[in-house]
């Protein structure tokens, strides 16, 4: 073999190694070197926005806590309205969304009445539409698919009873509710997941069947295509997870779903275990376990790296733990993150003139909102007339209600004199912010 052939050799067998070392570049989950820790809590969520991670509920009153990657530290944020724990939350036009989940004391905890939206860039807590009272659970599977919010499976009574298998989807455009096919079996505390058009439901129990704590885990995994409108049970045992637990955790990456830690009827320590599902190939496999056994918390998929804060390190409720690990993946799908800005609320007029109406009669125009600038959505929270008496407001949609970037809505407003004589009024609209903007004011002059 010639120098030139030997030389085209050794560069590839050292592209080999490269390759092969990148593939397996971390054996096992590492401690994040952050200056600082977060509180303890479990049953909690973990949810990136934008280039932050935040920490959300738990069992009792917690603040918001905010890690940034940029500067490695811990940052408190805003006490949400009202305890909340056992929740999938998820990241939503830059804001966070929390629904399908518990408050009060165990084992009868009651669900959460309404969704509860977390502004992250004016660090602010706004209460939103109620969740029709006939659906209202906790421990449910909570995630986003095009552009709507869905919830599936959950539990009503606490750890008691009440298992439900309802599916359901919230449209944040029209601020409504509908229902969809029910799942094929009843679970919670799992954590769902979506790739590309098919949602995998896997893991998770139902707390208190037949008396049971921790055992009535269930095995099966679920699938729904949303192209067909059907589910599916994969066959067992092949599709079934391979470690029974609830109270896991799950992320998407690329065709796979990581199910990671939880809680048994079979050990004492929270599970450590990571397993991963092709959805694709419909086949698992595994990946290094956790260093700290873990379940009712969230995990983050960030850059190429997953993280995971918080949870509990036992079945049921204690030790609390804030102990912070992450693991390299060696995934192609590392897209930068993307810091939120501010939306911008404008609208097409700021005056409104209303001409030659009689008295008793009345008269409509239009105006349009828009959210012209920024990547996260505008939050409206009320709209109002400082003179009901001649100008009303007609907004079709419940408030809360967001306006996603680039996107715009119609408000009605209607004139009807109630003399001949010339009247004046504003009308206020306001957007989720603490105190710091004024109202965005249009001008109404009527006759």
């Amino acid at each position: 073999m010639d120098r030139k052939h030997i030389h085209l050799t050794l560069i590839i067998a050292l592209a080999s190694i490269f390759s092969y070392s990148n593939l397996f570049a971390q054996a096992s989950w590492e401690h994040v070197k952050a200056k600082n820790e977060p509180g303890k809590r479990h049953e909690n969520a973990f949810v990136k926005v934008g280039t932050k991670f935040y920490l959300l509920g738990g069992r009792g009153m917690k603040p918001v806590e905010i890690y940034d990657p940029a500067t490695a530290t811990w940052t408190q944020g805003q006490m949400p309205p009202v305890e909340m724990s056992h929740f999938q939350s998820v990241a939503y036009h830059g804001m966070i969304y929390v629904m399908g989940g518990l408050q009060s004391g165990w084992p009868s905890e009651t669900p959460l009445s309404h969704i509860y939206i977390y502004d992250t860039v004016e660090d602010l807590w706004v209460v939103g539409p109620e969740i029709p009272k006939d659906r209202q659970r906790g421990a449910a599977g909570v995630f986003v698919y095009e552009d709507k919010i869905y919830m599936v499976c959950g539990i009503i009574n606490g750890h008691t009873s009440g298992w439900v298998s309802w599916f359901d989807v919230y449209d944040p455009k029209t601020n409504t509710w509908s229902k969809l096919p029910n799942a094929p079996r009843a679970r919670d505390h799992f954590q769902a997941a979506v790739v590309g058009d098919q949602l995998v439901v896997t893991g998770g129990r139902k707390s208190g069947y037949q008396g049971q704590g921790f055992e009535a885990t269930i095995a099966e995994t679920d699938m729904y295509d949303f192209t067909t409108g059907k589910w599916s049970t994969l066959p067992s045992p092949a599709g079934d997870i391979p470690t029974q637990r609830a109270g896991c955790t799950a992320v998407v990456v690329g065709d796979e779903v990581i199910v990671i830690g939880g809680e048994s009827g079979s050990q004492e320590k929270a599970h450590s275990e990571v397993e991963v599902f092709n959805a694709e190939t419909k086949k698992w496999r595994k990946l290094p376990s956790l260093i700290t056994g873990r379940h009712g918390t969230q995990v983050i998929y960030s850059e190429g790296n997953l993280y995971v804060a918080a949870g509990c390190g036992n079945r049921g409720g204690a030790p609390e733990l804030n102990s912070f690990e992450t693991y390299v993946l060696n995934s192609s799908d590392t897209q930068k993150d993307i810091a939120v800005t501010d939306g911008k609320l404008s609208a097409s007029t700021e005056t409104i003139n209303f001409e030659k109406v009689k008295p008793y009669f009345s008269a409509k125009k239009s105006i349009t909102l828009k959210n012209a600038d920024g990547n996260q959505g505008v939050l409206l929270t009320y709209i109002i007339s400082t003179d009901q008496s001649n100008f009303g407001v007609d907004f079709p949609y419940e408030l809360p209600y967001m306006i996603k970037p680039g996107e715009s809505v119609d408000v009605e407003i209607s004139y009807t004199p109630q003399a001949t004589n010339s009247t004046e009024g504003e009308i206020l609209i306001k957007s989720s912010d603490r105190g710091n903007k004024q109202p965005l004011s249009i001008k109404l002059k009527g006759n």
